[in-house]
């Protein structure tokens, strides 16, 4: 598949995501891995409507140094995602996962287990239902949890913590929740990524509704 048509239907998710309520406003974003090169991702755009996102709003960035790809020219005056950090920090913990979709969904802002800036990370164990299979674990019963974030002011912080968390515990489940923030899920590519966020906003669902 072309770069254009893989950029074309992540951009189409967008859409489909803002209609669900989970990318109000701006909020939110959505990477890519390029199709040629491992390490360049196309993030989209900073404070672009997703209820009309398309293809073009999309900037190739270089995984290491976190710059737009020297020589591309896009739309002037687009500039790439202020969450961009947090997409790069999924890449480089994990060099295998090719797509990561950054939502702001109702549930996983609801969620609020304490973590500060002494303690900026805190895993939440899920509750061991059968929608967990769309992960990849087939444990009966199973006892996994997904690591919750604090929500610094600044951007750069939570990523920073985040790559280290990601790449020194390598967490099963394949998403992390920021605290009063939103939550952030990744795959190998669009299709795996999306199975993934419906499987992880089902399970935040079912928590909300059983507290």
């Amino acid at each position: 598949m072309s770069q254009k048509k893989i950029l074309t239907r992540l951009a189409e998710s967008g859409v489909l995501y803002h209609s669900k309520g989970w990318m109000p406003g701006t909020a939110g974003n959505l990477s890519i891995k390029d199709e040629k090169d491992p390490n360049v991702f196309w993030v989209s755009g900073s404070g672009l409507d997703k209820n009309k996102l398309t293809r073009k709003d999309f900037l190739p960035v270089e995984i290491q140094s976190g710059k737009v790809l020297e020589g591309w020219k896009g739309r002037e005056g687009l500039k790439p995602s202020a969450e961009t950090s947090i997409h790069r920090a999924v890449y480089k913990a994990f060099p295998e996962m090719g797509c990561s979709l950054h939502v702001h969904t109702p549930e996983s802002n609801l969620i609020e287990i304490g973590v500060s800036k002494e303690n900026p990370i805190e895993d939440l164990p899920l509750l061991p239902l059968e929608i967990i299979k769309a992960f990849g674990i087939w444990d009966e019963n199973p006892n996994v949890a997904v690591p919750v974030l604090y929500n610094y002011p600044k951007v750069q912080d939570i990523s920073d913590h985040l790559e280290k968390h990601l790449t020194e515990t390598k967490p099963r489940v394949p998403f992390c929740i920021i605290e009063k923030h939103g939550i952030t899920v990744w795959g190998k590519d669009l299709i795996q990524a999306n199975r993934h966020l419906e499987a992880a906003d089902f399970l935040l669902k079912v928590r909300a509704m059983s507290k």
